[in-house]
């Protein structure tokens, strides 16, 4: 959920890692980076399910009380290791002057991509706040190339629209790869039960920069008339 596109204000409303005051130890052992490192080589080779705060101090050789310095809880982890892996999307986002539409193609194409490099991001992303610093820096980056498009509901459910498309879009790759990887027959399944040649190739491909531009095709469109 992309909360800083939905209402710039709403990642006040968490207690996040990202807005508590991080301690640290006179001699430390750990640092944050390192817990984010290994909570994403973690992830990376044994899933989703496999993340607690048991495995990642295993990960780093440390013992599980030393986490909690840094971290109260599982989704601190996860909110940590999501917003890593957006760290290199949001070192290259599009100039200020960029005009507004190649702003927001880039900068959705870069969050989408992130994403689905990972699976478990993709589907973390689809149900925590994305309110970590690289995630509010997509987000605002896509907020200020709307800025001014028509009225503020127009400038929101134009907000909504993108948002909805990055991580609808990324859920559903990554849901597509597993099911083709783990259990063919049901993706099969899915496709014998398509009702045309479109609703198929629809269940076979993501069309993600379609749709994106058929989205801003439409923004344009509703802010010209």
């Amino acid at each position: 959920m992309l909360a800083v596109m939905s209402d710039p204000g709403s990642e006040q409303q968490f207690d996040s890692v990202f807005h508590r005051t991080e301690r640290r130890r006179s001699q430390p052992s750990l640092t944050r980076d390192r817990i984010v490192e290994g909570t994403i080589a973690l992830l990376d080779r044994d899933g989703a399910r496999a993340l607690t705060m048991r495995k990642v101090a295993t990960e780093l050789g440390v013992h599980a009380t030393s986490l909690y310095w840094y971290v109260k809880r599982r989704e601190d982890l996860v909110d940590l290791a999501v917003d890593g892996i957006l760290a290199e999307a949001a070192a290259g986002l599009p100039a200020p002057d960029a005009p507004w539409d190649t702003a927001i193609r880039d900068t959705a194409r870069r969050f989408y991509t992130a994403l689905t490099a990972h699976a478990w991001a993709a589907e973390f992303a689809g149900s925590r706040p994305l309110i970590g610093p690289n995630a509010v820096a997509l987000g605002r980056r896509i907020v200020d190339a709307l800025h001014g498009l028509g009225g503020e509901e127009q400038q929101a459910v134009a907000i909504r629209a993108v948002s909805n498309q990055i991580i609808g879009a990324a859920t559903s790759a990554v849901a597509m790869q597993t099911t083709k990887a783990h259990a063919s027959h049901e993706h099969e399944a899915t496709l014998a039960t398509a009702v045309s040649e479109p609703d198929g190739l629809a269940v076979e491909h993501t069309y993600f920069d379609q749709v994106l531009d058929l989205i801003v095709d439409g923004i344009a469109a509703r802010h010209a008339s």
